[in-house]
């Protein structure tokens, strides 16, 4: 036992000063890109046992192909470890397994990838997620079941967001089983999709609308334009935009995860590969929360 702590120490002794180069690779709205870079420069500097250093490629729009090829570049550098955010492909899968095959270690970020190699997953039970936003318009929407209500998405490619429909789905078959729930796929649409999504309110009226892929502001502005009634309004990531609707009224919940946890989280799952264990490899997930309106002045 002693030669087993004794080792222990030393390895995470091993890891003090150590220049780790870890690469970011990314799909995601700008609004959430925007979040997560100012997230990871808060948070390597304030790491105090390895040095870390990012390449980033963050994008709106990732194709698989060129995605994939971020991956190989990314092991061809020698790479320490790379925070991946991208649609569950079995291209990509394919890579994130030739990563894990030449010991580097890939922690998925907000959408998880569990039958790959990867060594951890840091976000949202995005299941859970989609769960609490059906009972969260199942409260709100008062006594007995609204008679539709309407999901957004903004890439069903994206294993994160297929869990949120799913859980969704779940949840208001339990709590509002007479309830109809459509759902709208931006897919390519860009910004042809707000007016979509206001023209389907306009057809058969919604009470409820959960925005599983963002583009908030674009869709409460067509909501405005075609002078349609604002149906509830549950959104996700707590980036500066959807703090300021949240602030003027204009979305009712965002559910969110830390991201600065997210990153810190990741670089532990890192540090743990290169000490061999030394440094205990994290837990799966990351704490959901939400945001109100009257919470505002925390943030």
């Amino acid at each position: 036992m002693a030669i087993r702590e004794l080792e222990a120490q030393e390895a995470q002794l091993s890891m003090t000063g150590r220049k780790l180069m870890i690469d970011l690779l990314v799909e995601a709205p700008q609004t959430f890109l925007d979040t997560l870079q100012d997230a990871v420069a808060h948070e390597l500097p304030q790491i105090q046992t390895a040095i870390f250093r990012v390449r980033s490629d963050l994008r709106a729009r990732f194709p698989v192909d060129q995605l994939v090829a971020a991956i190989g570049r990314a092991e061809r550098r020698k790479s320490d470890g790379v925070i991946l955010m991208a649609p569950d492909a079995a291209p990509i899968r394919d890579a994130v397994d030739h990563l894990a095959a030449a010991r580097i270690p890939v922690v998925t970020l907000a959408t998880d990838m569990p039958a790959t190699g990867r060594s951890t997953y840091v976000g949202l039970d995005n299941h859970r997620a989609g769960v609490t936003a059906a009972w969260l318009i199942h409260k709100w929407a008062g006594a007995g079941s609204p008679a539709r209500v309407l999901m957004t998405i903004r890439n069903d490619t994206f294993r994160g967001e297929a869990d949120r429909e799913a859980g969704f789905r779940a949840g208001m078959a339990q709590y509002c089983p007479q309830t109809r729930v459509d759902v709208l796929v931006q897919g390519k649409e860009g910004p042809r999709f707000a007016p979509q999504v206001a023209q389907a309110i306009a057809d058969s009226p919604v009470a409820g609308l959960y925005s599983i892929g963002g583009g908030n502001r674009a869709i409460v502005a067509a909501l405005a334009r075609d002078n349609l009634p604002r149906p509830m309004i549950v959104a996700h990531d707590l980036d500066p935009e959807n703090q300021t609707l949240l602030a003027e009224d204009k979305i009712d919940a965002v559910l969110y995860h830390d991201l600065g946890q997210d990153i810190r989280t990741a670089c532990q799952a890192f540090m743990s590969v290169h000490s061999r264990g030394a440094i205990l490899m994290p837990e799966n997930g990351a704490v959901l929360r939400v945001a109100l309106p009257p919470m505002l002045q925390e943030f």
